[in-house]
């Protein structure tokens, strides 16, 4: 019997042995499937972030831009009244103010803001830019009366307190767009 103590010994042996593998590799797959979902919940959590920026800072980058745009053409607008580029004769002067009021005009005409703003989620950022939009207009609509007899100097006046008015809330909202892409 002593030999069928040691088949039963080693057959217990083997046994506890395989029972003890199997549990132990059941462990590691279970702890690495745990691994391997945290990892994919990871990834898939910053594919919809990476999504959600994309698709929210499209029109916050649109708006920053066209804000930018319209503020560099009410500056050339705006110094009508003074001479910008360093031109010689009159007539290059008054040929480049009737480019700066053509640019205003067909910018005005474009609607180029409106259709960006249509595209805004930020409710605070949307109403300081009608803000601005509204008071850039009353300085088009300063330049149309400068056609009709304002002068030169009242213009470059009117137009210079609005720019230098109009400056620093551009900058803020710029600003808070830049805010607003940092927090997405």
């Amino acid at each position: 019997m002593e030999a069928g103590h040691i088949v039963a010994l080693v057959l217990g042996t083997n046994f506890i042995s395989a029972v003890l593998t199997f549990l132990i590799t059941k462990m590691q797959v279970s702890h690495s499937d745990k691994r391997l979902e945290t990892e994919l919940e990871r990834t898939r959590e910053a594919d919809e972030r990476q999504r959600r920026w994309e698709v929210r800072s499209k029109p916050l980058l649109k708006l920053r831009d066209e804000l930018a745009i319209m503020a560099t053409k009410l500056e050339k607008l705006a110094k009508r009244g003074k001479s910008f580029t360093p031109i010689k004769t009159g007539e290059q002067e008054e040929e480049a103010q009737k480019q700066a009021l053509n640019d205003w005009d067909d910018y005005v005409k474009g609607e180029h803001l409106e259709k960006v703003l249509y595209s805004q989620f930020d409710i605070e950022i949307l109403n300081r830019v009608r803000e601005i939009r509204n008071e850039y207009l009353d300085i088009y609509s300063t330049t149309v009366t400068f056609k009709e007899g304002l002068s030169a100097r009242e213009f470059g006046e009117a137009a210079g307190a609005a720019e230098e008015k109009l400056r620093p809330k551009v900058a803020e909202v710029q600003e808070l767009i830049s805010k607003r892409l940092e927090e997405l």
